[in-house]
């Protein structure tokens, strides 16, 4: 007999299907935890939600948000972007906006306020 042979004979105990059950839970609970406040701050109102955007562009070379978490129309997100200083790059397949620091791309006139 080789040693799967023995392990699938043997009984399971149940302390080992308590804690599976107490690990599956946990991850289970978490990610709908963290499903519920992207959701919740993705529905803010739009003027509160740019307030958002622009403090997090506070002149880090890149700022990474997920899709999830913010609910403004592409054009919102590239008017902070550029008003801020930074070009924005959309990760469809990753679903995450992903902020660059591009202060030679503002127009004049338009540098962050």
């Amino acid at each position: 007999m080789s040693a799967w042979t023995l392990a699938a004979d043997a009984p399971a105990s149940p302390v080992a299907y308590v804690l599976g059950f107490i690990v599956i839970g946990g991850l289970v609970a978490g990610g709908l935890t963290m499903t519920i406040i992207r959701i919740v701050r993705s529905r803010k109102p739009r003027d509160k939600q740019m307030a958002l955007l622009a403090a997090q562009l506070d002149g880090r070379d890149q700022v990474s948000v997920r899709m999830m978490e913010i609910g403004l129309a592409q054009e919102d997100l590239l008017r902070v972007a550029h008003s801020r200083g930074y070009a924005l790059i959309e990760h469809r397949v990753t679903k995450y906006y992903e902020f660059v620091r591009a202060p030679h791309r503002v127009p004049p006139g338009q540098w962050p306020t």
